[in-house]
């Protein structure tokens, strides 16, 4: 097991690995193991503090196995798929949730156990793997023993320590290190397009957090109210003022939490209604609606859609389709 402990402050600048910053010698490990001439390891396990970009080095890994020239060059099919998500053998498990159920690991290890539908590798990336119980740990543990030929586990966690001991001794271990606010702010600018003044003070207030400091960036008020807090408690002076700055930072925290659920439910049903066929707020057409709310689909091979059906995602049969 090697570890890969600090990363300089030269962001890589091209591929799939531009946007990983700051963690240059963690990002020449993984090249070296993906390149003909590496040691590939069948499990993985990425450490590092919030923000530090774990997310995203597993995700550009991902991408360099899959890459059609074998470089983590970011312009084939492989890469761009494998980034946005939507590769076939790249799997990636996300939870907001306190903890990852055992039935999710289930699933997880029977979907490694399958092999490679277009690519070379089949991958498994487990974010906030920390959040895996003791008796979920015991699931994973044969799949991450005797994995298949093919397949590549990638854990994520805060620390290797968050990971029970079989978990983490049957894993090659990368530390990635907090970026330096100079090679956050540079990403800002250069991926995001951020004003260089604004992306400087805002990599500044989140001390290295790439999420935080492009929300410091992009949300309204965000910055400020950051700055403010700041001020806020360098200026206390007593307990009944650290009280009342308590409760202040418990009601912004709170609407803050409600305004970023209503944004993701926002964007879930903006997903939903384009996967429904409905698109600038227009109706959906009648077969589609026929189609995706009975969710049913014929067992005989699909057949010639009428002339009058102008939706691709009508599954039904012709009288269906006339209908409309």
């Amino acid at each position: 097991m090697t570890a890969t402990e600090l990363g300089s402050t030269t962001a890589p600048s091209h591929g799939v690995w531009a946007d990983v910053v700051g963690q240059d010698a963690a990002v020449a490990q993984f090249r070296r193991a993906a390149s003909p001439q590496g040691s590939l390891a069948q499990a993985w396990l990425v450490t590092g503090p919030p923000g530090s970009g774990r997310s995203t080095a597993a995700r550009a890994f991902a991408a360099t196995l899959q890459c059609e020239e074998g470089t983590g060059c970011g312009h084939c099919r492989a890469c761009r798929t494998t980034l946005a998500g939507t590769h076939p053998d790249v799997t990636v498990v996300a939870t907001d949730k306190l903890s990852i159920a055992k039935e999710e690991v289930r699933a997880l290890v029977m979907t490694a156990q399958r092999s490679p539908a277009t690519g070379r590798h089949r991958v498994v990336i487990v974010e906030d793997a920390d959040r895996m119980t003791a008796g979920t740990f015991n699931v994973l543990l044969k799949s991450i023993e005797e994995p298949p030929p093919s397949t590549v586990w990638m854990l994520c966690a805060p620390s290797a320590e968050d990971l029970a001991p079989t978990i983490r001794s049957r894993c090659r271990l990368v530390t990635l290190s907090v970026p330096s606010s100079e090679v956050v702010a540079e990403l800002l600018r250069r991926r995001d397009g951020i004003d260089q003044s604004l992306a400087v003070r805002a990599a500044r207030a989140a001390q290295g957090h790439i999420g935080l400091a492009l929300r410091y960036a992009t949300q309204e008020g965000a910055l400020a109210a950051r700055e403010e807090s700041a001020r806020t408690l360098l200026s206390l002076r007593g307990a009944g003022q650290a009280v009342l700055a308590a409760q202040a930072l418990v009601d912004r925290a709170t609407a803050e939490a409600k305004e970023h659920a209503d944004l993701v439910a926002a964007e879930e049903k903006e997903r939903f209604l384009h996967s429904a066929g409905i698109e600038d707020g227009r109706s959906r057409p009648r077969c589609a609606h026929r189609c995706v709310s009975s969710r049913r689909m014929p067992s005989v091979a699909r057949r010639d859609w009428s002339a009058t059906c102008w939706t691709a995602t009508c599954w039904m049969r012709t009288r269906c389709c006339a209908m409309c």
